[in-house]
């Protein structure tokens, strides 16, 4: 099965946003991204906390070491912030990686959370499987994760129903809505289905309704 790695932002936004619905669990989340469209004032207004406390800001691109890397600025305030970001924004990443490397020509997207002093820091991955999630938990996490993957440990949680056309029925209806949260609505395309023995005329006009929506 194919995966798809999302931001940090977005898989904090839909934790928060899941948790609610699924299990009324507010989360106390607050995080906001920056790509280099977005206007600071306006982003303050929507996330006023952005002014009031000490910020850490990372760049949101889906990779790993950034702190080892340079990347990650902790105990900012706002003003210092955007100039980080000034900064980020069209640098070229290198990241090595064990047998590999990776290579990000720009960067275009960072994200900023409260500054919270801390002296532990933990690992979660939730990895969401045909048959259910994969949830890996450790006690040492943050930069050292990739040194300490021995200590990661991982339960699996399968699907609590079956996986018949009724209970994928819903999980497909929102799925556009999920695709359009995450700004990709402009991506999708259009899916209709005509049964029940259409002659041709029939199909040529339903054919024109689809196309024209």
């Amino acid at each position: 099965m194919a995966r798809k790695k999302i931001r940090e932002y977005d898989s904090k936004r839909l934790l928060k946003q899941h948790l609610k619905r699924l299990a009324s669990i507010d989360l106390q989340l607050c995080s906001a991204q920056v790509t280099q469209s977005t206007d600071f004032t306006e982003l303050v207004n929507k996330e006023p906390w952005l002014s009031s406390m000490k910020l850490v800001v990372k760049p949101d691109m889906l990779f790993g070491k950034r702190g080892k890397s340079g990347l990650v600025s902790l105990n900012l305030d706002l003003a210092e912030v955007a100039e980080f970001v000034k900064k980020c924004f069209g640098m070229e990443v290198f990241i090595i990686e064990i047998g590999s490397f990776c290579w990000f020509p720009i960067c275009t997207a960072l994200k900023f959370e409260p500054f919270v002093p801390h002296d532990q820091e933990y690992y979660l991955s939730i990895v969401s499987e045909r048959l259910g999630c994969s949830i890996s938990f450790s006690e040492c996490g943050g930069i050292e994760i990739e040194d300490n993957w021995e200590k990661v440990k991982t339960i699996f949680l399968p699907t609590e129903k079956p996986m018949t056309s009724e209970a994928c029925a819903p999980l497909i209806a929102t799925l556009p809505l999920e695709v359009g949260d995450l700004g990709y609505a402009s991506e999708l395309g259009n899916y209709a289905e005509y049964s029940g023995a259409p002659n041709e005329e029939e199909v040529l006009q339903y054919a024109r309704v689809v196309l024209d929506v």
